[in-house]
């Protein structure tokens, strides 16, 4: 952003600056179909659903195209659809677009004199003046929002929509009238923003940057001052957001998206009087953030897809090559030095199928050339980058290195990239991955990290899986949530190595010259079945001799499952075949099983993929991957494992410390092993309080009528106060329009659990009512009901949902998978004069035999819907919960319960 004061100067700077004329040129030339064409403003609030804007054929993703509201082509059959849903989809970028639109518009009018631009910015940001306020804030799926359904989505569109009024304002064009508007949106929109706080978030880093772009327009200190310095404002993300490698917590997607974010926070806090990066310690951090991405990019300028990312994504993005352009910038001189090369490299990548990104739809609608220039960027890069992007002394090198914050260690080796993740989960965004194994090679990614496709399609279970990444798990499970370790890492000339551990599983990867070997084992007390999975991303098949039979391994995604028999014993080989070059998987330990899993994001087709599986108390594989095409034989002995390959055999020994690795060269001694962590501080950390209640013994079972007939009420369970709400968008309504009591009564078999919800208004989702179709959460989730989560003595988990689905039935469904299935609930509700009441009895072990008065850890949800919404207004929680709602679901951790103490 510039203000008035600066606007002379930045015009003297584009008329001596052939890159920033060409850019101003460009972005006049863009303009043109804006100010000749009538702009579609959506007048509906964008939905996010599992049908509106994926192709009913294909289910390929429909292209957005600022200029047909109503027409949607399939990016992969070219077929057009239309409808309601596809409309609302095409909404949340339209919205976004215009916002841009505005703010290019406005540029244009400033610095190539161009009037008619400034009149159609202006008649841009009228446009939501009645329309802002006309668009509920409902239904939303993650925060607070009107023209979205996610409050981050509202926050792109005020830095936009605020650039374009405040470069209005600046230059005279706005009356007393529009500025008055504008101010009732941008109090309503702080509001919003300002209240639903997402902490460290990538998400937040915007909210954070709309608040500083709404502070700058208020003249607003305080605001601005809590922004900027807040404990989760834009300082505290840059210095605890963007760790000590410069990288994101959540992975590269996601850094990039924050990067941006705090870019655009930094340029509003500049005008706003503080400019975060004039210390040069925070100058250095931020330097080391911009270049993470490089640190870690694919040889072919990809990212790789860890956690949530999407697959296959350029680094030439404009979107990414313009927060460069613009992080170069506000560093300035010797700072930035090292964004040269990496800018030069990227510019002078061919481009990449392009890719609808919230934060930057500037190229929408129009045909993407073979290459881009900084000439191609938008109107943010004319006010901000640097006159000219000096030659670079050298060609960008990444190199061979761990980010201990990420626990990423990155092999390279001419054109070969191996990378083990050993670190973090990585909060919300985190996959069930630890320890998976990226290759990439000779121009091909052979093993892929997958990333995640679309949040709204059932496959997003596959992608978070641990089966769907070259990772390891224990007995047919994905790994439960937490973070693995590095032990060890050392890199050298020719060979070098990293140890990583989750739990009681280890992964040691040796890269050398020519091939990279990998053991992956599990040492424990408790007997396990062990799996490895792999997924070469080409044709592949075994050739190794042997038979294979057909089994069943209880897995939804995976179909065609089969178990190799060898001819006779030894190594088995994968060979994987892929524009011209050959890679081979050389396993040994275990048995081999195959199967057809789904493609990588946005693929239509399935892939074989392999799994080596052992059981035991300690199982252990060896697997060679090669892709130079020289190893012959694997094996092992006593001495180690046995690696014969260019006519060369090369010995390697593992210890917990140590890899020795002795051939015709010599012996080479891998360490840097890490000491063991230090435990997290407990300094300032409270213990949450727990909540106690009392199950009651039953000397007779109740009826389980849907009354409370034969409970014994003395011991109730209140939630009738906003310390037990979770809210969507509207504060707790007092307790005569939502509030509950619940009973548990007990006996040698069962919970009886009696609930008298207070709602005037009982919403009930019939059995045959046609599916919601909006995201990934069950749909009885959005109906009146109640939820019971319950945890035995003996560790066993248990849940249920039950919830009214006719005037005299309920339907029960299991929330976890250690659940009793639900034929063995009892259960049944009732209308009360000031709302409803449900009863269940659900099965339990034998507490009679865990002593006198045993504990439960108990909790009790009621769900709260209102026959004017489409999504659930909020949630009663026993244990005590208050803030938000959002993507909680049915999900509830035991972490979270209260106690019940069973008294007889």
């Amino acid at each position: 952003m510039v203000t008035a004061e600066e606007i002379e100067a930045r015009k003297a700077e584009i008329e001596t600056s052939d890159d920033l004329r060409g850019l101003l040129d460009r972005l006049v030339a863009r303009a043109e179909p804006v100010l000749t064409r009538r702009v579609a403003i959506p007048e509906v609030k964008a939905l996010l659903s599992t049908d509106g804007g994926v192709c009913p054929k294909d289910h390929a993703p429909l292209l957005f195209d600022p200029w047909s509201p109503d027409r949607h082509v399939c990016s992969v059959c070219g077929e057009a659809q239309t409808g309601e849903r596809h409309h609302a989809h095409w909404a949340r970028a339209q919205h976004l677009w215009v916002a841009e639109r505005a703010a290019h518009l406005a540029t244009v009018g400033i610095f190539a004199g161009r009037h008619d631009a400034i009149a159609k910015a202006r008649e841009l940001v009228r446009a939501y003046y009645d329309l802002y306020f006309a668009l509920p804030n409902r239904d939303n799926v993650l925060g607070p929002s009107r023209l979205f359904f996610s409050t981050y989505l509202e926050s792109v569109w005020i830095t936009s929509y605020f650039a374009a009024a405040f470069l209005l304002r600046e230059m005279g064009a706005l009356d007393d009238a529009d500025v008055n508007s504008i101010n009732l949106i941008a109090d309503e929109a702080a509001n919003l923003i300002g209240e639903f706080n997402e902490g460290s978030s990538n998400r937040q880093t915007w909210n954070n940057a709309a608040l500083a772009a709404l502070a700058v327009w208020f003249g607003d200190e305080e605001l601005a001052r809590d922004t900027i310095e807040g404990p989760t404002g834009l300082l505290a993300h840059l210095t605890d957001g963007f760790g000590p490698d410069g990288m994101w917590f959540e992975g590269e997607n996601y850094h990039l998206f924050a990067i941006r974010g705090l870019l655009v926070g930094l340029a509003w806090a500049r005008i706003a009087g503080s400019d975060l990066l004039e210390d040069s310690e925070l100058a250095g951090h931020f330097n080391n953030a911009l270049l993470a991405p490089a640190r870690t990019a694919l040889p072919d300028l990809t990212f790789p897809a860890r956690k949530d990312s999407r697959y296959g994504v350029s680094l030439s993005h404009p979107a990414y090559l313009e927060s460069w352009e613009v992080g170069r910038a506000a560093l300035g001189g010797p700072a930035s030095a090292d964004l040269i090369p990496w800018l030069r490299a990227l510019y002078a990548r061919p481009v990449t199928p392009a890719v609808t990104y919230d934060a930057y739809l500037h190229e929408a609608g129009e045909t993407v050339a073979t290459h881009r220039f900084r000439r191609d960027l938008s109107w943010w890069a004319l006010l901000s980058v640097a006159p000219e992007l000096p030659e670079a002394e050298g060609p960008w090198e990444a190199a061979t290195e761990l980010l201990p914050g990420q626990g990423l260690a990155v092999f390279r080796r001419g054109d070969r990239y191996v990378s083990l993740e050993s670190g973090a989960q990585g909060g919300g965004h985190g996959h069930a991955d630890r320890l998976h194994l990226t290759l990439h090679d000779r121009g091909v990614h052979w093993l892929p990290d997958p990333g995640a496709g679309s949040y709204v399609a059932r496959d997003l279970f596959w992608y978070r899986s641990t089966l769907s990444h070259n990772a390891p798990r224990l007995d047919g499970k994905s790994q439960p949530a937490g973070d693995a370790r590095c032990l060890a890492f050392e890199a050298g000339e020719q060979w070098g190595w990293v140890v990583g551990r989750f739990g009681d599983m280890t992964r040691y990867v040796v890269s050398g010259p020519e091939w990279v070997l990998v053991v992956t084992e599990v040492e424990s007390h408790v007997h396990h079945v062990f799996d490895a999975a792999w997924h070469p991303n080409a044709s592949s098949a075994v050739t190794t001799p042997g038979s294979w039979q057909a089994r069943e391994i209880g897995e939804e995604f995976l179909t065609e499952v089969e178990e190799l028999t060898l001819s006779s014993p030894g190594a088995v080989t994968i060979e994987a075949v892929e524009a011209g070059a050959t890679f081979r998987i050389v396993l040994l330990g275990g048995t081999l099983l195959r199967a057809s899993a789904p493609g990588l994001p946005g693929e239509t087709g399935r892939r074989t993929m392999y799994i080596q599986r052992g059981e035991g108390l300690y199982v252990h594989f060896v697997t060679v991957l090669d892709s130079a095409g020289t190893v012959t034989t694997v094996s092992e002995s006593a001495d180690g494992i046995v690696v014969s390959a260019g006519g060369k055999q090369t010995t390697i020994r593992l210890t917990a410390e140590h890899a020795v690795v002795t051939g015709a060269d010599g012996t080479v001694t891998l360490g840097g092993s890490f000491g063991p962590e230090r435990p997290a501080s407990r300094l300032f950390k409270q213990r949450p309080l727990e909540t106690v209640g009392r199950a009651l013994w039953a000397h007779e079972p109740p009826p389980i009528d849907g009354t409370l007939a034969g409970f014994d009420t003395t011991e109730p369970l209140e939630m009738a106060d906003e310390s037990h709400y979770l809210r969507s968008e509207e504060p707790y309504p007092g307790p005569e329009e939502l509030s509950a009591t619940g009973f548990v009564n007990w006996d040698n078999g069962h919970l009886y659990v009696g609930v008298d919800v207070v709602k005037p208004e009982v919403v009930i989702r019939r059995l045959d009512a046609p599916p919601l179709r909006f995201d990934n959460e069950p749909d009885d989730v959005n109906a009146d009901g109640v939820q019971i989560h319950y945890q035995m003595p003996d560790g066993t988990v248990a849940g249920y949902l039950i919830r009214p689905v006719s005037d005299d039935d309920v339907t029960v469904r299991a929330l976890t998978p250690g659940s009793p299935p639900p034929d063995r609930v009892r259960a049944m509700w009732q209308r009360t004069d000031d709302g409803y009441s449900i009863t269940a009895a659900v099965p339990c072990t034998d507490l009679a035999h865990v002593g006198v008065a045993p504990r439960i850890r108990f909790d009790l949800v009621v769900n709260e819907m209102r026959s004017d919404r489409v999504r659930r207004a909020g949630q009663l929680v026993w244990s005590g919960q208050v803030g938000w709602v959002y993507l909680r679901g049915d999900r509830h951790h035991p972490d979270s319960f209260g106690v019940l103490e069973c008294v007889g």
